[in-house]
This record gives C-alpha cells, structure tokens and sequence, in this order.
C-alpha cells in the first residue's frame, strides 16, 4: 500500500510512525517492537520492496520537519 502511494507521487505526505504497548516490547528486551520497529523493519522492506533512498529519506527526514516546523498564519492574541 505504502509502495502505491509512493508511486503515484505521494511520498511528500506520508509520516511514518510506531506505537507500543509497554516497555516490555522495547529492543532492549530482546523484542522487534517499540519505537525501532519503523527505522529497522519496516522501511528496509520498503527499500526491498523498491523504495529509493532519496523518498525514504524524503519520509523519514524532510516531511517530519516541515510537519513540526508549521507556524499557524492566524495572529495569535496577546
């Protein structure tokens, strides 16, 4: 799904992001699961799957920080 938007010129609205449950799914339990699963699993089955470096880049990097960069164009009241 994720490769079907990316080919039809998407990438630049995509976020990726990961969830867990409890501590006990972090890596450093031994687990997959926790916050490294997105960095670790998934996006090298995007790459695999035919992603390039520069859109995964794109996903991981440019669009988080224009996301959190976002400045409202209302005037705040003082």
């Amino acid at each position: 799904m994720v490769m079907s938007l990316i080919e039809a010129g998407f990438a630049g609205n995509l976020l990726f992001s990961s969830d867990f449950s409890n501590g006990t799914q972090l890596k450093r339990n031994n687990k997959e699961m926790g916050y490294a699963k997105t960095i670790n699993v998934f996006v090298p089955k995007l790459k695999k799957a035919g992603a390039s470096d520069e859109v995964l880049r794109q996903i991981m990097n440019d669009n988080p920080r224009r996301l959190l960069a976002f400045v409202p164009k209302v005037k705040r009241k003082a």
